[in-house]
């Protein structure tokens, strides 16, 4: 299957979302839909308009979970797409939860591991490169599971392997995080014990070798592997009560410690991110005696450190991201004592204001971020309560914005190959995202048979919901040029509403064109690779080809039609083929 990159032109500021942005065309092979149509995609993927963030909307997923230490995890554990829960609750019961995800935000939960004790951190990779995630975890020694795999067998069953049951005498496993640290192309990881000390793991393939990188660093907390100096391999960053240590990588997993601020009185949760969007990423930071710091990467391992808040009160979990969204990345904090869940959006500059949005007030702990409802933009998953109790649960807070009333994007052009019929166009909104009054999609279409002389825009397709539009409809202007010509080059040109309500916006999973995949009667548009001196050759229904080295005719739906060595000769049946020389398609050609 070829698959081509189709790159999309953007109104300034006025989208936003994941890889709806820059979209997949895929032009031969499996999108070959029947015997008469045949359809490219503009993009698979969100795309909806930039906003203003609003508020937050609260959603329970586990009345049952309480809020001591760690931050639970946003990840998709079970790879169908969309993001689940990966969540552990020390206050009791000692477990790990995974929270499978409907696909819009509805939970159901599953026991990875029913007695682990205490467990403090956790984190979900796919550390063997099988596709499937698998998860580690720091916790208390008493379970004899101080730092612990849960290896997933693909069909989201897993497996306990105890990597160390004792991560040092009399303290517990605390922080936990998984990447290369050795440069070998496998995930190492790095734990923090509680009483003051960092050991990194070394994935050996068959085992695990632990090695120590420092003792008498006071209490420490959490930890974040990151490149921070650019020099291509990854280092770690550890929150300890009094300062932020980075352990900076010399090489081959040794390490040099570096003391970043010494300044802390109760430093605690960290998380990284390019905050100025430099290129390099940063550190944001919790000091529990009421600061939030960002620490700006300025290269070389030196950082500035910039108040972002002194006036909280317990500031605990913090995540970055875009909520805005405005292209630089944003702080959530949960703070215990408050009993708020504070965002802080950034101007670009690192100037931070701080919202708090109206939400039940409860001893916010950990922070997870990320889409769960699939509208391209982050959620935020806390867990609630105190030690050993109330439990005040585990929820989640949809992101709302204020939309801007309407936007527009312009795809770039898309060279068919040859003359096509092009015949419907359509649009697929977010399940999770069902229509609404004044939710609309307005579709504008141009197209030209030699990439020179357009047709004016033809629209607007008007969609409310999913669905198919014939691009020829009488009642709008022009839209007969599709049944009187084909056309080799296709642009179009996005509109999006919302009118009734300033936090509705339509969410997009797909725009897509159908063709006649016959082309019609006119040239057959056959492209040849200029690097090549191979000749091609259709006269009737027999196809000729020269070139060196080995050709292959294949068929729409990836069959190999015929092969040869230098010269091929083909008798071919009515169809639309390319042709394969030495690895690469050089050519389409059209059988009437």
């Amino acid at each position: 299957m070829l698959v081509l990159l189709f790159a999309q032109s953007v109104s300034q500021t006025d989208w936003s979302g994941g890889p709806g942005v820059c979209g997949t065309v895929t032009s031969w092979g499996n999108t070959f839909c029947s015997s008469t149509t045949q359809m490219f995609y503009m993009f698979p993927g969100k795309l909806r308009l930039k906003g203003v963030f609003k508020t937050l909307d609260e959603f329970s997923v586990d009345g049952t979970i309480g809020g001591w230490d760690n931050d639970p995890d946003i990840v998709d554990l079970d790879v169908d797409g969309d993001n689940d829960l990966l969540v552990s609750d020390e206050s009791g019961p000692n477990v790990v939860y995974w929270y499978e995800n409907s696909g819009c935000g509805n939970f159901t939960r599953h026991t990875i591991d029913p007695d682990i004790e205490s467990v403090d951190e956790l984190v979900a990779v796919d550390y063997q490169g099988d596709g499937d995630m698998d998860v580690f975890v720091a916790s208390h020694p008493a379970s004899g599971k101080d730092v612990a795999l849960y290896r997933n067998d693909g069909g989201m069953a897993f497996s306990t392997h105890v990597i160390d049951p004792v991560i040092n005498s009399g303290s517990e496993g605390e922080g936990i995080d998984a990447g290369d640290l050795d440069g070998d192309g496998d995930y190492d990881i790095a734990v923090s014990w509680l009483a003051g000390g960092l050991w990194w793991y070394e994935n050996t393939g068959s085992g695990w070798v632990k090695h120590g990188l420092g003792t008498g660093l006071g209490t420490t907390y959490d930890v974040v592997i990151g490149d921070y100096d650019g020099d291509g391999d990854n280092d770690i960053a550890i929150a300890t009560r009094n300062a932020l240590r980075i352990f900076r990588n010399d090489g081959g997993g040794t390490f040099t410690h570096l003391v970043i601020d010494n300044t802390l009185s109760d430093g605690y949760g960290l998380a990284k991110g390019d905050m100025d969007s430099d290129g390099d990423p940063d550190l944001a930071l919790t000091d529990r005696t009421g600061r939030v710091y960002v620490y700006r990467n300025d290269g070389g391992m030196s950082f500035t450190r910039i108040t972002v808040d002194n006036s909280a009160n317990r500031p605990m979990g913090i995540q970055v991201a875009d909520f805005e969204p405005d292209g630089d990345l944003d702080i959530a904090v949960a703070d215990q004592n408050a009993q708020r869940i504070y965002v802080y959006l950034n101007d670009g500059s690192l100037a931070f204001s701080r919202t708090s949005p109206a939400i039940t007030s409860r001893h916010y702990f950990g922070v997870g971020i990320g889409d769960l409802n699939s509208d391209a933009s982050p959620d935020i998953l806390v867990r609630a309560g105190l030690y050993p109790s109330p439990k005040e649960g585990l929820w989640w807070y949809k992101t709302v914005l204020n939309y801007y009333p309407s936007a527009t994007l312009t795809s770039s052009v898309f060279d068919a190959g040859v003359y096509r019929r092009w015949l419907q166009v359509q649009v697929t909104f977010s399940n999770c995202n069902p229509p609404a009054p004044g939710k609309e999609v307005h579709v504008y279409v141009r197209a030209s048979r030699y990439g020179i002389a357009w047709t004016p825009w033809i629209g607007p397709y008007v969609f409310t919901g999913s669905g198919a539009q014939n691009l020829y409809q009488p009642s709008i202007s022009g839209s007969d040029t599709f049944t009187e010509q084909s056309f080799r080059y296709i642009q179009y040109r996005l509109e999006l509403y919302s009118s009734t309500d300033s936090t509705l916006s339509p969410i997009l999973d797909e725009i897509a064109f159908t063709y006649d995949p016959l082309g019609d009667d006119g040239e057959l548009g056959v492209e040849e690779d200029e690097q090549f001196r191979d000749g091609i050759l259709l006269k009737g229904n027999v196809l000729t080809v020269t070139g060196k080295g080995a050709i292959a005719v294949v068929s729409v739906d990836g069959r190999i039609v015929a092969r040869a060595k230098d010269h091929l000769r083909v008798r071919l049946k009515r169809g639309v083929y390319g042709v394969v020389l030495r690895g690469r398609t050089i050519g389409k050609i059209v059988v009437r």
